[in-house]
């Protein structure tokens, strides 16, 4: 990315790449959370923990929601300290082409909807990996609570 790049491009580019860096994992380990994109994107050196309270972290974290609601980027995890997110296949497209020639095209104005399935055809969810989601969410929990890092 280069220097006149702006905080939008920068974070896009910080989380399609550290995105990419994690291929081959499952989508849910594959997503980075806030101060692993501003870390990325070069607007801190601070520790996880120092990210929590750095007033820059509000600031990343407004364009992490523009990405979403321009359909570049999507929530994948609300945590109990950071939020993860990935970059939708849009993004990974609009990072590619800054990239390339330094410029961003401009996205389209809402985000396309996924075609709707009739409930008949909707997958029935696991549940097994309901489960395993809701025992990832109780460690979380216990772990925020303890002063864990992670």
């Amino acid at each position: 990315m280069e220097a006149g790049a702006t905080t939008e491009q920068r974070v896009l580019a910080a989380l399609v790449e550290g995105y990419g860096a994690r291929a081959g994992l499952k989508e849910r380990l594959r997503s980075l959370n806030e101060w692993e994109i501003a870390r990325r994107a070069g607007y801190t050196e601070l520790s996880y923990a120092e990210y929590l309270e750095d007033p820059l972290r509000e600031q990343v974290a407004t364009v992490l929601s523009a990405l979403q609601s321009r359909g570049l980027a999507s929530l994948q995890e609300r945590g109990p300290k950071y939020d993860t997110f990935a970059p939708t296949e849009l993004g990974i497209l609009t990072a590619d082409r800054v990239t390339a020639d330094g410029n961003a095209p401009t996205p389209p104005a809402e985000p396309q909807a996924a075609p709707q399935q009739s409930p008949s055809e909707a997958p029935e969810p696991d549940p097994v990996l309901e489960r395993l989601d809701e025992i990832i969410r109780l460690l979380r929990s216990i772990d925020g609570r303890l002063g864990g890092t992670a």
